[in-house]
């Protein structure tokens, strides 16, 4: 069942308004808020009691001004609420609790040991209440769970439709996970996730156009165009690394030549290996390594991957003009070693000129982009997408606001 109920009454329609209001501005005042909205003073009040009541708001202090004392401003009480977020990694399920502002609370990480679609669902609902338990939270203050993974995703319908790594096809795992927790549940592609979260509350927040790219195990792009996340006809707008780069390797999308094969993990750890004799067998973290102590040919692989990868990104620059790019994943470990000439690259064929840049130096980048999916829902009405409880006993504990 789809996440329309709330939706289609004017109080939760209201209430969103309020609450974006706030996100996007900090403290107002009821005045303020009602002339931003349109809504009358009255029904302003009404919704902000309303919210106040469940602790979501809070009251600042009036400051005394040179024209009397001034309104009472109102702001979110971030901690209210929880959100949870689940990326889906090769090997692992890796998972943070935030507040709405996606500050992690705890965060844990269990083993993928079958990939079967009811094996992975079974690990990513054990993760979502080791953190509720870890944080000291309760389900009833836990708005819903994000799940982000790689591939082509039917958001709406919270469908995986194929993911290579696991060979899934029309996996509909939102609704495999929600009688399970008896909570929303949405799931998007990892980029999109990161997007979103940088959008609301990282680097991008207050922009309308962002780019935000992900590197590490693959490649991916999630854009914002006009402050509204893009993603594609079919739901593939993400998968930024299936760029043809060059040929003579085969992608795990069973192409050749993806970016991917050249400047994601295991395109550098197959250069490498071809160069260095002595590297075959060797991971990431011995790669990165190997950079930070000077090897030449390491940070020379890396920084041919840092340009091809710019020149991408430019490319996307030049079709898009975004006002901000953020990068993130697993790469932000290679530092400038990657970063450097990316930006040379960008220097050199942005033809609107190199936005702002920016780098999410987070660990927990990728479950913050999750909890991030549930937690846009809260502040946006005009989001879709999200699965509740099927049954009537899971669906009296819905949690949204």
């Amino acid at each position: 069942m789809r996440l329309r109920g709330n939706q289609s009454t004017a109080r939760a329609l209201n209430r969103r308004l309020v609450l974006d209001q706030l996100r996007r501005n900090g403290s107002m005042s009821r005045a303020e808020i009602t002339a931003a909205i349109g809504l009358s003073a009255a029904a302003i009040s009404f919704i902000t009691a309303q919210l106040i009541d469940e602790g979501i708001l809070i009251e600042g202090e009036a400051v005394q001004g040179a024209g009397g004392r001034r309104p009472i401003p109102l702001k979110i009480n971030y901690a209210s609420r929880h959100s949870i977020g689940l990326k889906v990694m090769v090997d692992r399920v890796i998972g943070v609790i935030t507040d709405l502002e996606t500050a992690v609370l705890a965060e844990t990480e269990l083993p993928i040991l079958d990939t079967d679609p009811a094996s992975v669902a079974l690990v990513c609902a054990r993760v979502a209440r080791l953190l509720v338990a870890e944080a000291g939270s309760a389900w009833d203050r836990v708005i819903g769970v994000g799940v982000a993974i790689s591939g082509q995703v039917d958001a709406e319908a919270g469908v995986c439709i194929q993911m290579q790594r696991f060979k899934w096809r029309d996996v509909p795992l939102a609704a495999m996970l929600v009688d399970s927790l008896a909570v929303p549940v949405w799931l998007d592609n990892d980029a999109n996730a990161f997007a979103v979260s940088q959008h609301l509350f990282g680097h991008g927040r207050g922009t309308q156009d962002l780019a935000a790219i992900a590197v590490g195990r693959g490649i991916g792009a999630g854009l914002v165009i006009s402050g509204r996340l893009h993603r594609g006809a079919s739901g593939a707008a993400g998968e930024f690394g299936h760029n043809f780069e060059a040929a003579g390797r085969i992608c795990e999308c069973g192409r050749e030549g993806c970016l991917e094969t050249r400047c994601a993990d295991s395109g550098l750890l197959a250069s490498w290996a071809e160069r260095d004799p002595l590297a075959a067998g060797k991971g990431m973290d011995d790669l990165v390594a190997a950079a930070a102590a000077g090897d030449r040919i390491v940070r020379d692989i890396v920084a041919d991957a840092g340009t091809r990868l710019g020149r991408h990104v430019g490319a996307l620059v030049n079709l898009v003009d975004p006002e901000m790019i953020v990068f993130g994943g697993e790469g932000v470990r290679l530092g400038r070693f990657l970063y450097d000439p990316l930006r040379r690259v960008l220097d050199q064929v942005c033809y609107p000129g190199t936005p702002r840049v920016a780098i999410d130096w987070e660990g927990t980048g990728w479950p913050r982009g999750a909890a991030a999916l549930a937690i846009q829902h809260f502040f946006n009405f005009e989001v879709t997408g999200g699965y509740i409880a099927q049954s009537p006993e899971l669906r009296a504990v819905e949690r949204v606001a």
